[in-house]
């Protein structure tokens, strides 16, 4: 009898359970399809992406072009002293490196991405190291030929150019600030003359390849001073009308370029 009714009461509840566990399961199913919440997941976040370190420069032995020049300089100075003595002479030197887009392509991934572009534009670029600064960038070298003598060197050590047209020949400009001293004697002027002024350089420079060594450049050069009486010391700068403040003119230079090989 206990048997029986054991056996009556499970077949009974039996299909409930399964009814509502079946009941449950479709009703998650169903929420699941119209996109609702799910349990969460246990996986761990991922890590947020490292940025690449740039590339390191390429190793081994660098080659780059050093750029010199050389050739004689007319020089003009303001009256009186362009009307003492109509001309005086001068040495031109040019000496740079040249950054040129063999070297900009060597180091392109070095270069910020942005900045690319602008980089692969550029035709070259001449840098002054500044050891190079110290070498002057005209020496004077103007005899007595009629009136008045005058020698002494210009320095140039900072400056900034603008290329106009880079082939088939190089127009450019260029800015420099520059230190001069001269020694001027004259048999009508006041003297003798030491002459140490700052100023600032202006130049106009047309620049023909002859062959990848040999290049010619001419152009104007002039260079502006603070106003340096004749015969006075460094510290005066009046009366103006008897003073050097310009000495400028044309110029002809030989260029020769050579390859410096530097250890990286």
């Amino acid at each position: 009898m206990l048997a029986a009714t054991l056996i009556l009461l499970f077949a009974t509840q039996a299909p409930a359970v399964s009814t509502t566990a079946g009941a449950a399961v479709s009703a998650v199913e169903r929420a699941e399809a119209r996109g609702g919440p799910r349990r969460p997941s246990k996986r761990p976040p991922k890590a947020p992406a490292r940025k690449r370190a740039p590339p390191p420069p390429p190793r081994g032995p660098l080659e780059v072009p050093i750029d010199v020049g050389l050739g004689p300089v007319l020089l003009w100075g303001n009256p009186p002293v362009g009307t003492d003595q109509l001309a005086h002479f001068g040495l031109g030197i040019e000496a740079a490196a040249v950054v040129d887009q063999a070297l900009i392509r060597r180091f392109e991934r070095q270069i910020p991405p942005g900045l690319r572009r602008q980089a692969q534009a550029l035709g070259e670029v001449r840098v002054r190291p500044w050891w190079l600064a110290l070498v002057p960038e005209l020496l004077v070298v103007s005899p007595q030929i009629w009136n008045t003598g005058m020698y002494g060197a210009v320095w140039r050590p900072f400056g900034v150019g603008l290329t106009f047209l880079d082939k088939p020949v190089r127009v450019s400009t260029n800015a420099a600030l520059d230190l001069a001293y001269l020694f001027i004697h004259s048999r009508t002027l006041p003297e003798p003359t030491h002459f140490l002024r700052p100023g600032v350089n202006l130049k106009l420079d047309v620049e023909v390849p002859l062959s990848e060594t040999l290049l010619v450049s001419t152009g104007w050069s002039s260079d502006l001073f603070v106003p340096q009486p004749l015969g006075g010391s460094p510290l005066e700068v009046l009366p103006l009308d008897a003073a050097l403040w310009h000495l400028g003119g044309p110029y002809l230079l030989l260029h020769y370029r050579f390859p410096l090989e530097l250890s990286l």
